[in-house]
């Protein structure tokens, strides 16, 4: 089969994500025999610049298109898809893309990459908060004061416009012939909005992320250290930094042999306490000995879709503590069980750290059985 999977980035060639998302999928279908490409938009304009606007590199099976190339129905029959899989969050402003890929193939699959908190409906007071985090989260830069008021604005707008917001919305999933949701709460959500708004929710499917599960799996040979790991982009409200360190700095205080690890972008040039260390990102391999030489995962997010970070940590044997309030992508009770304001309870409680968890064995996650659950998928697309 051909295959085509876009999302809606512009990166430069030094930026290919091939450990993740689209990226690592498109990579399983190759190595299921398949001929994948990843579409992508170049950060160069105009894209004349690109010498060769399909990678030939075995590595780097990529397709460089313009915005205007993927809206065009023409670019699409061009390539002769059996198969196109969006990363384009079910946004309704690009449905022209999705008309334009369904005019060369009936079989389109879009990955939602959300919570389920898609319009008020969904739980009035969760969806504004995640309103008000969004927004907050794309205006973090601003000055805290202008940036709260319009966070505030966009939150209460957003419940006002869901008459509108959901008649898009709608039009967007009748179009789609399948949806893939990340999590199985996220997935029940998505069916129960799909039926308010009159459009089938058996084309709704959960399919978890792909995990390099080759990669971040438990190593027994790795003695575990007092040691808590945290991954994200720092830069981004949806993270939470302050909530981390502070809650860290009074956990350390209390607890001088154990360490921290503080992994990402977006990071102060100097650490708060000397027992945690600060790292820019880290390639795959590194960052799962870091994860394999921890106990625990602390995450601060506000929200998350998936938890793809707290889920690597997860194969590596790491106990998870989070925000309850974030959807799970499994049944585990462990797996983000204390509240917001009780991060620093749940470390402090002893009895936590003399029963570890084992590794959690996400053997649906593997790239190979993602790859081949949305084979099947497709193939029951008429």
């Amino acid at each position: 089969m051909k295959i085509l999977l876009y999302t809606d980035l512009t990166i430069r060639s030094d930026q290919l994500f091939w450990h993740r998302d689209l990226g690592l999928l498109t990579k399983a279908f190759r190595d299921l025999g398949h001929d994948a490409y990843l579409v992508v938009h170049p950060a160069v304009d105009p894209l004349s610049k690109i010498k060769n606007s399909t990678s030939k590199i075995p590595e780097e099976p990529v397709l460089w298109a313009s915005p205007s190339q993927v809206r065009d129905k023409e670019w699409w029959k061009d390539h002769h898809p059996d198969l196109v899989i969006l990363g384009l969050w079910t946004r309704p402003k690009y449905d022209p893309i999705r008309r334009a890929a369904l005019l060369a193939t009936p079989r389109v699959i879009e990955r939602a990459d959300s919570d389920g908190m898609r319009t008020a409906s969904c739980g009035l007071l969760t969806y504004a908060k995640r309103r008000f985090d969004y927004f907050r989260d794309r205006t973090f830069r601003w000055p805290s004061p202008l940036s709260i008021l319009a966070s505030t604005f966009y939150s209460f707008a957003s419940i006002l416009a869901t008459p509108w917001i959901e008649y898009r919305l709608r039009k967007t999933l009748r179009l789609l012939p399948s949806i893939l949701v990340e999590t199985l709460p996220a997935t029940l959500l998505w069916k129960s909005l799909a039926r308010r708004l009159g459009a089938d929710p058996e084309k709704i499917h959960h399919v978890p992320h792909p995990i390099q599960t080759d990669i971040f799996k438990f190593d027994p040979t790795v003695p575990k250290k007092n040691q808590i790991i945290s991954v994200g982009r720092w830069d981004s409200y949806q993270k939470n930094l302050p909530l981390l360190l502070k809650t860290l700095c009074s956990f350390l205080d209390k607890n001088p042999t154990w360490t921290s690890l503080v992994i990402g972008s977006g990071l102060p040039s100097k650490s708060p306490h000397p027992q945690i260390t600060f790292l820019p990102p880290l390639p795959p391999p590194d960052l799962t000995r870091c994860m394999q030489e921890s106990k625990v995962f602390l995450s601060s997010s506000r929200y998350e879709s998936f938890g793809l970070a707290a889920a690597e940590a997860a194969t590596c044997a790491c106990a998870i503590v989070g925000p309850s309030e974030i959807l799970s992508h499994c049944n585990e009770p462990t797996f983000f069980n204390s509240p917001s304001n009780r991060l620093l309870a749940r470390l402090s409680d002893a009895s936590f750290f003399l029963c570890l968890p084992p590794p959690i064995r996400l053997s649906s996650c593997t790239p190979p059985e993602i790859a081949q659950q949305v084979i099947r998928l497709s193939q029951s697309i008429l």
